[in-house]
């Protein structure tokens, strides 16, 4: 193992390392059997060292599942002390608080061993497609009406499945063998990748990876610090508006600089509330996280050492850290805003380094029900709208932003679900005015075809407040939905449908950047001859 790791050597074991988790990523796409992991890329794949510190990640992960990985592999080592983990061991939960933020998303923990040590974990995350309870919706009261609660446990023991835990699970859902199979997916790339992490400490002459690690943290850790040390110190304050449930909530944010480090602080932000749309703290940590590093350095790598000068802190209790058993199916209703808050703290000291608001979260459209076989379905559409502008770019158009997942495309919904895609397009006029114009939302028109009734449910906000414009950019336009003609109130329920019924859909656009007459003309233009035209002057108030 080299004592010094020169530049050269450490780009070529960062990039295998990389590769490994990239390789593994393309792997679980092609084995996976649920359309939300094998097309909207709802999963995130990590190398860990011995005492569960990030070293590197899928360049497809979700921010959540990066931010919140960590903390699960410290909640199994705590459960499952080092000394007592076996080669083809698999450790899993779901749990919101030690995992990524609601019942979905399975957390997998697989160790790797070499010359009969313990060298690193390997986790693995990925949204499952069914869970039971009341599906993936925001209308639970508590948690217990949100599904199977997994808490940490064996899934596989020296190689061997518990084949009781995987009944459970299967018993649990009105897709079971998507879920299954996901699973299976799941274990198997999470153990290519421990292979392949073996094959390069052979090839390379490693004993372990303490060196490599100790050396890839430290030096992102060193590019983090500079680049807070170029932020003038300063407490900066945002608060932006939640659309809620029954009555909006309010964001407050306090970043303070001091030095190399921050302190984030969501004090006096809204109390948790009963319904699905609260945070945990690990999932509130993991965007705080990801909009300080995507506003002060996105070159560097996400790794422990990345994130060791932030701070992040929220009141118990609050919808930023809301406690057992708060139901958080729909935490990204809150969770994604937590971006639009910090790149608006930080629009006082840095403003040609953040964004507009953007739509997200995007919203989230799950179909339940049965085909006219009688085989159940479940199927999640995500409408990504339009993300906000820049100082120097008008926003992208239809982007999951803050988050990454992809599009499930028009083929795979209409051959998983009785439905008809009619219409799917860009939505004209939706993007906020300014010198940059922020991205465009979308819409889509959706009819019933099957002759069983299904279920629609939907997670849905910026029905009240439109993404924000900044220095003088105007706000995106809102989130509409109508079912047969008639505006949906409720963008935060669950409706049933009956064949014939017309669903549509529009996601927000992306808030406007600077001043509308700045604009440059030849962009005015391009936007008149594509047809995109201006927001509505109703929209931008």
């Amino acid at each position: 193992m080299p004592a010094n790791w020169d530049s050269i050597a450490l780009e070529i074991y960062w990039g295998r390392l990389r590769a490994i988790v990239d390789e593994s990523g393309a792997a679980l796409v092609r084995t996976a059997f649920s359309p939300i992991v094998r097309e909207g890329k709802d999963f995130a794949i990590m190398i860990l060292d011995p005492h569960g510190r990030a070293i590197a990640q899928t360049t497809q992960s979700v921010p959540a599942f990066i931010g919140t990985m960590p903390r699960t592999v410290a909640h199994f080592l705590a459960r499952y002390p080092i000394d007592t983990w076996h080669p083809g061991d698999v450790v899993a939960t779901n749990d919101p608080w030690y995992g990524a933020g609601h019942l979905p998303d399975l957390n997998l923990c697989i160790p790797v061993f070499f010359d009969k040590k313990l060298v690193a974990f390997i986790g693995v995350i990925a949204h499952l497609t069914d869970i039971g309870g009341r599906g993936f919706g925001a209308d639970a009261g508590e948690l217990f009406e949100e599904g199977l609660q997994l808490p940490a446990c064996r899934l596989q023991r020296d190689g061997v499945p518990n084949t009781e835990i995987l009944d459970i699970l299967s018993a649990n859902s009105r897709v079971p063998a998507q879920v299954i199979g996901d699973i299976e997916a799941m274990i198997s790339v999470g153990e290519g990748a421990g292979a392949r992490l073996v094959d390069l400490m052979t090839e390379a002459g490693l004993r372990d990876l303490a060196g490599l690690t100790h050396e890839i943290h430290a030096r992102s850790e060193t590019a983090m610090r500079s680049a807070i040390r170029r932020v003038p110190p300063g407490v900066y304050t945002d608060e932006v508006p939640i659309d809620g449930l029954d009555e909006p909530l309010v964001m407050k944010v306090q970043m303070t600089v001091t030095g190399d480090e921050i302190r984030v602080s969501f004090d006096g932000s809204s109390p948790q509330v009963r319904g699905g749309i609260n945070s945990t703290m690990g999932f509130t940590y993991s965007y705080a996280v990801h909009a300080l590093k995507s506003v002060l350095d996105p070159t560097v790598p996400n790794n422990d050492g990345a994130t060791r000068p932030f701070v992040i802190e929220a009141p118990e209790g609050s919808i930023f850290n809301c406690t057992r058993p708060a139901a958080v199916a729909a935490r990204s209703q809150v969770g994604h805003f937590i971006c639009c808050a910090i790149h608006g703290a930080f629009a006082k000291v840095l403003p040609d380094r953040i964004i507009a608001d953007s739509s997200g979260p995007r919203p989230i459209i799950t179909f339940t029900g049965q085909h006219d076989d009688g085989r159940h379905f479940v199927n999640t559409i995500l409408l990504h709208g339009g993300m906000g502008a820049t100082p120097t770019a008008d926003g992208v158009a239809c982007i999951a932003f803050p988050t990454n997942t992809a599009a499930i495309p028009v083929e795979i919904i209409e051959a998983t679900t009785p439905l008809q895609v009619v219409e799917k397009q860009f939505l004209p006029q939706s993007g906020g005015t300014g010198k940059f114009r922020g991205g465009l939302g979308q819409r889509i028109v959706l009819k019933v075809l099957g002759k069983h009734p299904m279920r629609m449910l939907m997670i849905g906000s910026r029905h009240r407040f439109g993404p924000r414009g900044f220095f003088g950019g105007s706000p995106g336009a809102k989130l509409r939905a109508s079912i047969n003609g008639e505006p949906l109130v409720n963008t935060n329920g669950v409706t049933v449908l009956h064949q014939g019924d017309i669903v549509v859909l529009e996601a927000p656009g992306g808030g406007g950047f600077g001043d509308a007459s700045q604009r440059p003309a030849h962009l005015t233009e391009l936007d008149r001859r594509n047809g995109i035209g201006i927001q509505p002057e109703e929209t931008t108030a």
